[in-house]
């Protein structure tokens, strides 16, 4: 893959606790080196760090870290899908990177570390990903 490529992060946040939602966080923190280190992408993941300065609990804090992920989002070329489920968040940046024409990948680590090119929402589906919200 190419250098310079804006990649953004999509990985699941929200927990029943907060060690889970830390968890979540340095997941998100490990898939931006993996890929930045893998394909040499400069990574975005406003979650692996705004929980820290905002409130995930709190509904007008919840919303501005939405909207500042939403806006980082639109600067970048790809939208990578990390992990194996979709959580509300995650629905909402993958509807955005479609609309906008952001190409969208799942990445799946491994030996091979491999990204697969989603062209509709529906792929989530075969690939066993919990997509229940995601038609429009």
């Amino acid at each position: 893959m190419e250098q310079g490529v804006r990649a953004y992060i999509c990985s699941p946040l929200s927990a029943e606790t907060d060690l889970e939602v830390e968890k979540n966080m340095q997941y998100a923190r490990a898939c931006m080196k993996e890929i930045r280190n893998v394909f040499g992408y400069q990574t975005y993941a406003p979650h692996a760090y705004l929980p820290e300065l905002l409130d995930d609990h709190d509904p007008e804090e919840r919303a501005l870290a939405l909207s500042f992920a939403i806006e980082l989002l639109t600067i970048c070329q790809v939208l990578i899908i990390c992990g194996t489920r979709i959580s509300k968040g995650m629905e909402a940046e993958i509807k955005k990177a479609f609309q906008e024409h952001i190409a969208v990948f799942r990445y799946l680590p491994g030996e091979k570390h491999i990204l697969v090119a989603i062209n509709d929402w529906r792929q989530l589906n075969e690939m066993q990903v919990s997509v229940e919200n995601l038609s429009e």
